[in-house]
């Protein structure tokens, strides 16, 4: 399942996923991960949620971002939940250009149970189609 928050530069969307982070830990059961590309939230999130500053992995592209994912799920099969925080500045491409980083991420999703949120730096009506989906 792939989830999104979205919205324009300033509008809260790190705020929200942080707490949606957070709260997940007392509602959900398995692993979580939370990553942005910068460690500034390291101690906005909760120490039972594993925190990961892609710059510091050096990814920075979408096979980069994917084969990260892949190897964290392959290295723990307990993690179900992961939240992303600027999925489109870490791969280095924009919201419309990310097609196949959607699509990778649901064949992964529907393989290994885990859930997907990301946030999206977009208004809902500039949203392209194949990310409504979900809304």
């Amino acid at each position: 399942m792939i989830k999104i928050i979205y919205g324009s530069k300033g509008s809260g969307k790190t705020k929200a996923i942080i707490d949606q982070a957070n709260e997940s830990i007392n509602k959900e059961l398995g692993d979580i991960v939370f990553i942005a590309d910068t460690a500034r939230y390291i101690h906005d999130i909760k120490y039972q949620i594993r925190f990961t500053n892609s710059k510091e992995s050096n990814i920075n592209s979408e096979d980069g971002f994917i084969g990260f994912i892949q190897g964290m799920l392959e290295a723990n099969y307990d993690i179900r939940f992961f939240f992303i925080d600027g999925a489109a500045r870490m791969i280095g491409k924009p919201i419309q250009e990310m097609r196949s980083l959607f699509d990778k991420l649901e064949q992964i999703s529907q393989k290994t149970e885990a859930t997907f949120t990301l946030t999206i730096s977009c208004d809902e009506e500039e949203l392209p189609d194949f990310i409504k989906k979900y809304l």
